[in-house]
């Protein structure tokens, strides 16, 4: 169902629901109206007839010769049925009531007015002719006159309730109609976006809500786009990226095992056209040291590329051996390094290898976009906020922003991610990458 639809049905479930108290309302306060102006008609007819007629000892020459008192001329009188009645019962004379057809109201309308309250009872009024009763006048309520007026008052104020509703009806969907064009608009541009669609946007509305939802929705575009952007030059970087690796393995085994191979093969082709006993077995020996250095510069290699030396020396002795091995590459660059012991114990194994990467990534970085004369590197324990930071900062960017999409920050920024951790990049006389990451597990 459409936010139109029920808001229409709700807005007029609403009126309905007030209409039907306020009719009951009106009715409660007719019939309590009514009543009262009956009883009051009522008593002033009995005090009318009781002191001008009966206390009247001439009022028989009031009486007409057909033996009425000219009730039947009474056309106007309302709330009361005036009757006189003989001594045999019979109806000589009584008022008319002149209300057409048309304007009666419905058994049903009638039968709830006078089921709200109880019933006012008929008066009745002997008359005496010469000390005799000739009969008498009882006089009768009768609500019909009111009943006729609330009932087409209601009916008046139904004609205009209902043209209220239409009319309020029109507004809404004119209005709703209106408002709803911005929804359509975010609907629109949700759709776009689904389809890959980056320069999808919502105009402004005059609506306040909706300007709002208009602009976090193409904030939410720009910052998508900006993502997909990233992403997309993550990797193609992480293809150029690997193709340097292949292009890197392929030269270091180039150099480390290709010489060794060929010395190898000199040495083995000596072998047969040597006649000399020591020649030959000085040969044997060069052979057998050139694979056992072929097979420790293969270990190197594959140490590199696996991290296998965290499990064989251990996540300490691994990241210092790291760091000595690039000072020793780059003497004329000052490094500090203080590593704290308690932060160590609470480096999981799971986080260890983010850790060297990241440690290794930051020297990488300093190395190829970096004129840094002093380098500092700091991992501590934070006892009072319970945390490990990592601190790397160098001198060679001062106040120069890098571009934080490089390969190797979002790759730094992707493994403090995982670890659950916060990454600050800090501009200035120095720049400084500053992680701090909790004892949970990455």
């Amino acid at each position: 169902m459409s936010l139109k639809l029920r808001l229409l049905i709700y807005t007029n479930a609403l009126l309905l629901i007030t209409l039907v108290i306020g009719l009951a309302v009106i009715m409660l306060v007719s019939q309590k109206n009514v009543r009262e102006e009956i009883i009051s008609t009522q008593s002033l007819a009995v005090f009318a007839i009781e002191n001008g007629i009966k206390k009247n000892p001439e009022f028989y020459l009031f009486e007409k010769n057909d033996g009425t008192f000219g009730l039947s001329d009474l056309a106007n009188i309302r709330h009361l049925q005036i009757q006189f009645i003989d001594i045999k019962g019979q109806i000589v004379d009584k008022t008319k009531i002149n209300l057409d057809d048309m304007s009666q109201p419905p058994e049903w309308f009638k039968a709830i007015l006078g089921g709200l309250s109880e019933k006012i009872p008929a008066q009745k009024i002997d008359i005496l002719q010469r000390g005799k009763i000739i009969g008498h006048i009882l006089i009768k309520p009768e609500p019909i006159y009111e009943f006729s007026e609330i009932w087409q008052q209601i009916i008046v104020g139904l004609w205009m309730m209902i043209t209220f509703f239409g009319f309020l009806n029109l507004i809404i969907f004119i209005l709703f109609s209106y408002m709803i064009k911005p929804i359509s608009q975010i609907i629109q541009g949700f759709e776009r976006l689904e389809g890959g669609n980056y320069r999808a946007r919502v105009d402004k509305s005059n609506i306040l809500e909706l300007n709002v939802i208009g602009n976090k929705f193409n904030s939410m575009v720009k910052k998508l786009k900006a993502n997909n952007q990233k992403i997309h030059k993550l990797s193609q970087d992480l293809i150029n990226v690997q193709e340097q690796e292949k292009k890197d393995l392929a030269q270091n085994l180039h150099d480390e095992l290709g010489q060794v191979l060929t010395a190898i093969q000199a040495e083995a082709a000596s072998i047969p056209t040597t006649t000399n006993k020591n020649s030959r077995n000085q040969a044997a020996q060069s052979i057998i040291n050139l694979s056992k250095n072929m097979m420790l510069s293969t270990r190197t290699i594959i140490k590199k590329l696996s991290l296998g030396l965290l499990e064989e020396l251990g996540f300490q002795p691994a990241i210092d051996d790291l760091i000595k091995s690039w000072h020793k590459r780059f003497a004329h660059i000052k490094l500090r390094c203080d590593i704290d012991e308690e932060a160590l114990k609470y480096i999981t194994t799971d986080r260890q290898p983010h850790v060297y990467r990241i440690v290794q990534e930051a020297l990488t970085n300093i190395t190829k976009h970096s004129n840094a004369k002093n380098v500092f590197i700091k991992i501590f324990y934070m006892a009072k906020k319970k945390m490990i930071k990592i601190e790397i900062s160098n001198d060679g960017a001062r106040n120069v922003k890098l571009d934080n999409n490089g390969i190797g920050l979002l790759g730094i920024a992707e493994r403090v991610s995982q670890m659950n951790g916060k990454l600050h990049i800090k501009y200035g006389k120095t720049f400084k990458l500053d992680i701090e990451m909790g004892l949970g597990h990455g």
